[in-house]
């Protein structure tokens, strides 16, 4: 079986029917994929058994429910029940837009051989319209050595998980979700770069990322969210030494992004002692603010770097506070 696609499903029962119907309709042999939706202790009395029904309408798909664990707990799981020689992972809550996507990336595959397979995705706003992330100028394929500042600093890999299609022995070699952790993506992603020796691009547009659910933990940047996303910086770069200089120079790109996301929502929680220490400590990553090519974060680093973390935070704060008052 060349595809499992693990589908962490908590309290999604408004939308899970048009994720999975989505997968399922692959013009791709049923043979060749399998759809793993993994419940993950819903409560909403309704996701649990629209998961069931859709098993048994759906021969590609299987179900396994649990207790509730968390999305890295859902998603391990799939893992471990998982039998494909690749693997994708799709949110219940969103959906795959092209039928012939399973096709494409066979055949990227087949070309290229590499280690994961990156490709662009849409954020989904349902009737307001979409907003496409691309991937049109860079290489379609290339060692990591050589080239991994290069695809983290353009942001062609950034930190979500269902936009990447991973070699099974990977997870064979203990590759995972960490769990316990929010912002899990962070994490998991730097542990995919330090693993990969290759990637390749299939710039072939097909994930759908709902924007704005009501509920969606992508909504909320609460305390826990900021602190897990410095301890996950903390915990990525602990082991920073093993790597040669290109991967180091890498991964400490990679973290910079994810440090910079969080400033604008860091001033409210600064009392809490351990995000302020990790913070401080690495702050020496808003040097590599310079080689982003995202205008954002590019602004944000350069930004804090030239006012310093305690000015630049409270501003960031004030102007989103400013945003969303007058967005709404």
């Amino acid at each position: 079986m060349k595809f499992s696609i693990i589908v962490a499903a908590y309290n999604v029962a408004e939308y899970l029917g048009e994720c999975i119907e989505s997968l399922v309709s692959q013009n791709f042999p049923d043979s060749e994929y399998e759809v793993l939706i993994v419940d993950d202790g819903s409560t909403d009395g309704r996701t649990g058994m629209i998961c069931d029904q859709l098993t048994s309408e759906f021969e590609v798909v299987r179900t396994i429910h649990q207790e509730n664990g968390g999305l890295s707990s859902a998603r391990n799981t799939g893992i471990k029940y998982s039998k494909g020689d690749y693997l994708l992972f799709v949110d219940g809550d969103d959906f795959w837009s092209n039928k012939n996507f399973l096709e494409k990336l066979s055949s990227n595959i087949e070309r290229y051989c590499s280690d994961v397979v990156i490709f662009p995705y849409e954020k989904y706003y349902s009737q307001s319209g979409t907003i496409e992330v691309r991937f049109d100028k860079v290489p379609v394929y290339g060692q990591i050595d050589a080239n991994i500042s290069n695809i983290v600093s353009t942001g062609l890999f950034t930190a979500p998980a269902w936009n990447k299609c991973v070699k099974r022995t990977l997870f064979e070699n203990g590759l995972d979700f960490p769990v316990g952790l929010l912002s899990e993506d962070c994490l998991y992603c730097a542990d995919v770069l330090k693993n990969i020796k290759s990637y390749s691009v299939l710039n072939e547009m097909s994930y759908m990322y709902r924007q704005n659910r009501l509920g969606s933990i992508t909504n909320i940047v609460k305390e826990k969210n900021v602190h897990d996303i410095l301890k996950s910086i903390h915990l990525g770069l602990i082991d920073l030494e093993k790597y040669n200089k290109d991967v180091r120079k890498g991964l400490e790109v990679y973290f910079s992004i994810s440090y910079i996301s969080i400033l604008p929502y860091v001033n409210q929680y600064i009392s809490n002692p351990e995000i302020k220490r990790l913070l401080s400590k690495y702050r020496y990553l808003l040097e590599y603010s310079r080689i982003l090519t995202n205008k954002e974060f590019k602004f944000t680093g350069l930004v804090s770097q030239m006012l310093g973390l305690k000015v630049s935070t409270k501003l960031f704060a004030y102007l989103l506070k400013f945003y969303k008052k007058y967005r709404g």
